[in-house]
């Protein structure tokens, strides 16, 4: 009956926890330290609750280390990559009080947090306390954020997938290293990425798909070591089953990391969905389309009856060329629809292409189109969209 009740009052103070961080989100309650108040709290509480320590697993330190290790390496290419993009100003202050700040009202209350999950995790060895734990932290963190601040789709998606998304996937790692190690292995992974975000003066210039890919990217290279790790050194797999089970995840990782860039445009050929009639009966609305990219010297050597895709102020365009004209000196484009009964209203010129149409991929592209259409009121086209 002492196991239960301690049990029921480690449940309910999480849940105390997500209650009030939910009436001050609704009641717009806004105090500085209110993380570090509960946090705070909640780590004396299961301190009280649970004051046994636990025994220092043989292989801490290992998993220690190889998080270190993954994670300090991915800091080191995450900053060189700005080196190539350029840098951002830190929104927070990285002052010397700002730090201080930042480590009192930010960092403790994390490394509270993270104290609280082990303890919690490793006495109640079972699924549903761990997806217990993790959904309360995954709503207290979003609760915490922007995330409701926005004014239409297109932001909620940006928020979803640049707040939320991250957000679970982290808490998600975070309660499995509880689950395998101890506090240190968790802020192995923590305290580099609180420091790049609260220290840092800059950081690199990525918009939310890039950092979303890169910390996709972390975290199934530490769940791929770590679990290879702790399953050989302490459940002592094959491990011939265990080098298959990294090719896979390797692999898997190289499929993500290559399909993510080329839909992103990394690459020298992009995917384009194709959202109306204009060019029926070649492709069509829902079909998507293979443009390659053109620099100034392919961009000469364009011809008549060529399909390429253009940018007009915000709209990108595909449409064929149907004639070729000389501007004041200047070579210009006349482009039409197929599909279209006059053709285009104005001359396109070189620094506005940006492609030429090199192959058609049927019917894939209907899910951009369903997003497009969620994420933007559809508004008067300054080009035909087909019959």
């Amino acid at each position: 009956m002492k196991i239960i009740s301690k049990k029921n009052c480690s449940y309910l103070a999480l849940l105390v926890l997500i209650f009030i961080k939910v009436f001050c989100f609704f009641f717009d309650i806004h105090i500085s330290i209110l993380n570090l108040v509960l946090f705070g709290s909640l780590f004396f509480v299961f301190m009280l609750l649970f004051p046994k320590s636990f025994h220092n697993r043989n292989y801490q330190r290992s998993l220690t280390k190889t998080v270190l290790i993954l994670v300090i390496s991915y800091y080191i290419l995450y900053y060189l990559l700005g080196l190539i993009i350029g840098f951002s100003y830190n929104f927070y202050d990285t002052s010397l009080v700002g730090i201080i700040y930042n480590t009192f009202i930010f960092i403790l209350p994390l490394l509270l947090r993270e104290k609280v999950r082990e303890k919690f995790v490793r006495i109640y060895k079972n699924k549903k306390a761990y997806i217990f734990i993790t959904i309360i932290f995954i709503c207290y963190e979003v609760f915490s954020s922007s995330f409701f601040s926005f004014e239409d789709n297109e932001q909620l998606l940006s928020n979803l997938f640049s707040i939320v998304m991250p957000c679970i996937l982290e808490n998600i790692l975070l309660t499995y290293l509880a689950s395998i190690s101890e506090v240190k292995t968790i802020y192995a992974y923590f305290i580099p990425s609180l420091v790049s975000k609260y220290f840092v003066p800059v950081l690199p210039d990525l918009d939310w798909f890039y950092r979303l890919l890169l910390q996709i990217i972390l975290y199934i290279c530490i769940y791929s070591f770590v679990s290879n790790e702790y399953l050989l050194k302490v459940l002592r797999r094959s491990p011939r089953v265990e080098k298959g089970q990294n090719i896979f995840y390797f692999l898997s990782l190289s499929v993500v990391i290559l399909l993510g860039l080329f839909v992103a445009g990394f690459f020298k050929y992009q995917p384009v969905a194709i959202l109306t009639y204009s060019m029926d009966p070649v492709f069509t609305r829902g079909d998507a389309v293979v443009i390659k990219k053109t620099d100034a010297l392919e961009k000469k050597s364009l011809q008549k009856d060529d399909i390429i895709q253009y940018k007009r102020k915000d709209t990108m365009v595909i449409h064929r060329i149907i004639d070729i004209v000389d501007d004041d000196g200047e070579r210009g484009y006349i482009l039409k629809g197929d599909n279209n009964d006059s053709k285009d209203p104005f001359i396109v010129y070189d620094n506005q292409i940006v492609g030429k149409v090199t192959l058609i991929i049927p019917k894939v592209g209907y899910p951009s189109v369903w997003l497009s259409e969620f994420l933007h009121s559809n508004g008067e086209a300054e080009v035909e969209i087909g019959r």
